[in-house]
């Protein structure tokens, strides 16, 4: 069954893979991402960065950023105290991470999804969504978007905030609603 959900153990060899199954829309994201040290971290942002490269050389020309391959990026990947305790740290430093990887990305013409995390980080990570939403050097990224964990009761006004925080900014977000992979540690 995980191969149904998992391409390949590589960016290339999952971009291979996908290339066999053109009705499909595919979103890349890497498993196992939590960085425990800062140099887990590096090594994140690196392969995030060559993903984005990967997944920007295999699109299709001409594909609106919706209907090509994208990337999913965890931001606990890309710093390796993310919790809310350390939000000055996390801003000062992961901020500039991630805005990079969607300047890469807009250029490389790649959809960029900022993915979902446990509930008690929800708020950091609404707070550096709407850091890129204002990035003067994201203004021409139409590509960005935010996982949405359907199950939490916050759900609703998460989907408000970024509907008021589109109309604010004049960006079109995309909204990718999940599960919720943290779903069996949250209710216990």
């Amino acid at each position: 069954m995980g191969h149904q959900f998992v391409m390949g153990r590589t960016i290339d060899e999952a971009l291979e893979r996908a290339a066999g199954e053109p009705r499909y829309r595919y979103t890349f994201d890497m498993l196992g991402e939590s960085a425990l040290t800062d140099a887990g971290a590096e090594d994140y942002f690196e392969a995030y960065g060559t993903a984005i490269a990967a997944v920007g050389r295999a699109a299709r020309r001409g594909q609106p950023p919706e209907a090509a391959p994208s990337i999913s990026v965890k931001l606990s990947a890309l710093h390796p105290r993310y919790e809310y305790t350390q939000r000055a740290d996390v801003l000062a430093r992961l901020g500039p991470r991630i805005e990079a990887l969607c300047a890469q990305a807009c250029a490389a013409g790649v959809a960029l999804t900022v993915d979902a995390e446990e509930a008690d980080r929800l708020e950091l990570s609404l707070e550096l969504f709407d850091r890129l939403l204002v990035a003067p050097a994201l203004r021409d990224f139409d590509a960005l978007g935010l996982a949405v964990q359907a199950y939490q009761k916050r759900a609703p006004a998460v989907l408000r905030w970024l509907a008021a925080r589109a109309e604010a900014t004049g960006r079109r977000i995309h909204v990718r609603l999940v599960k919720g992979a943290y779903w069996d540690a949250e209710i216990k």
